[in-house]
């Protein structure tokens, strides 16, 4: 391997946005578990990090444990945990309210981590992506890949919650302005640029 190769896997289509994947057969259905409460939204997002490490879209994709969607191999692999959010809430009149909010699962936040002290040519980072909806089609505002434990220096305050299919579990729920600004990301890079990735900063 020469000084300038990344033993990291590389983004080869970081262009590829989240309205690319919709647009595919099939790209709004849901898969595995949890299929019957879960977002064809949150599986387009999915299918966008395997489209951005991959040209068909397809080879990473599998069954793995419930706190990794999606792996890609390399001489340090990634084991990455995919989270989505709309850009603001709608209120009842319509406008726009709050910032939407990432949902991470303590059990799975600290799963992921552990993979960091257990395997070294593993890497587990986190896909965040952001959209907006108009017209009830997704529209994508920005992506990102941060290493696991950066994210952790980023939460605090996990709280209890009754979830339909994992039970009552810990969660953070933290709005994407927030995890940015936590990140030292600003907003305007966020949306302006591809992808931006942390994994390499």
């Amino acid at each position: 391997m020469t000084e300038n190769c990344s033993p990291n896997p590389e983004v080869i289509n970081p262009e590829m946005k989240l309205e690319d994947v919709r647009n595919g057969v099939n790209a709004n259905t849901c898969e595995g578990h949890g299929r019957s409460t879960a977002s064809g939204r949150g599986y387009n997002a999915e299918r966008l990090v395997n489209a951005i490490f991959d040209e068909s879209g397809t080879a990473f994709r599998g069954a793995i444990d419930s706190h990794i969607d999606t792996y890609v191999p390399g001489e340090i692999g990634y084991d990455i945990e995919v989270k989505s959010c709309v850009a603001r809430y709608q209120n009842n009149t319509n406008e726009s309210g709050r910032y939407g909010q990432f949902r991470i699962w303590k059990h799975h936040h600290d799963e992921l981590l552990a993979e960091s002290s257990e395997y070294d040519s593993i890497r587990p980072v986190y896909f965040f992506v952001v959209y907006s909806v108009i017209y009830g089609i997704e529209k994508e505002v920005g992506k990102l890949l941060v290493p696991a434990e950066v994210v952790d220096g980023a939460l605090d305050n996990w709280s209890l919650e009754n979830h339909v299919t994992m039970g009552e579990q810990k969660t953070r729920q933290i709005s994407w302005h927030l995890l940015l600004r936590r990140l030292g990301v600003s907003a305007d890079r966020f949306k302006s640029e591809d992808i931006i990735d942390l994994t390499n900063e």
